[in-house]
């Protein structure tokens, strides 16, 4: 795929430049600078984020009227004849994504019931230590309190 600047991308895009450079800065829309230091964007990576390009692309750039945009590879199917291939495919990925729903379902819960005991054995912990010290505290003989030194003028003229 052709890999465009940003002013172009705009330009093919239902977007303006600030939310662009946002997504971009987001990591929603994937870029690379090029030689220069100039951000380039491929005309894929647009595709998957914005979908359908609106604008037709510069027409002096002969790489980029070589991109392949849904609009071309609709024209392209025969959707007569490859309809039932179409729908048995669609159908085998919606298999598979029920499949992978169900599989992360399954360790969701599985992630849940782990925090759920690891909370526990946590909170066990914190009584143990507490009851713990406490044990400790109650066996301490207790600590008298000394006198406080006297400084050396009351110890000289003998007050108290």
């Amino acid at each position: 795929m052709a890999r465009i600047t940003i002013k172009e991308a705009v330009a093919i895009t239902p977007v303006s430049e600030s939310t662009l450079r946002r997504d971009i800065k987001s990591g929603k829309v994937s870029s690379e600078k090029d030689d220069r230091g100039r951000r380039r964007i491929d005309t894929a990576e647009l595709v998957r984020v914005y979908g359908q390009l609106t604008h037709a692309t510069p027409a002096n750039d002969t790489e980029m009227n070589a991109v392949d945009t849904p609009e071309k590879r609709a024209d392209s199917v025969d959707t007569s004849t490859d309809a039932p291939q179409i729908i048995a495919l669609l159908e085998n990925q919606i298999i598979d994504l029920k499949a992978q729903l169900e599989l992360s379902n399954q360790r969701e819960t599985v992630l849940i019931d782990e925090k759920s005991q690891l909370l526990n054995l946590l909170s066990d912990t914190q009584h143990l230590l507490t009851a713990e010290k406490e044990e400790k505290r109650a066996l301490m003989p207790a600590v008298e309190e000394k006198e406080k030194p006297r400084n050396w003028l009351l110890r000289l003229v003998g007050a108290r």
